[in-house]
């Protein structure tokens, strides 16, 4: 995985519609879920757009009301490095080669709930980026 050293480039996130109330995502979804290792999937935004990332998210039958943003500059003010992590094509998943992650395995998982909340700040300033 090759880490992503454009501070500028925005990184999407997808929003499950029973956390996205009111126009504004919870906190919760700036942080990985349980079972991915502590690695937040992201995609770019120099190789998709957040419409596109959008649709192949929901292609493959999960659910996403918006799309929020996060520059790669915003992870490492957290001390969260973010790499490239494309998805190869497999007979049952599309390719995604705009896939990223985002690796909060530097830091304890009991501290995930407090970066979480300042990262959604930043991406709740940037706006939602892509709603259907």
């Amino acid at each position: 995985m090759t880490k992503l050293s454009d501070e500028a480039e925005v990184l999407y996130r997808q929003i499950h519609p029973e956390y996205f109330t009111d126009g504004e995502p919870s906190s919760d979804r700036f942080k990985p879920y349980p079972r991915d290792n502590g690695m937040m999937s992201l995609d770019r935004s120099s190789l998709t757009s957040a419409q596109d990332s959008h649709a192949l998210y929901v292609e493959q039958g999960r659910l996403s009301a918006a799309v929020f943003g996060l520059s790669v500059m915003e992870f490492k003010s957290e001390s969260i490095e973010c790499v490239a992590s494309p998805i190869a094509q497999t007979p049952t998943t599309p390719a995604n080669p705009a896939h990223a992650s985002a690796d909060f395995t530097p830091h304890a998982a009991k501290n995930h709930k407090n970066i979480a909340k300042r990262l959604k700040r930043h991406a709740v300033a940037r706006g939602c980026l892509f709603t259907k």
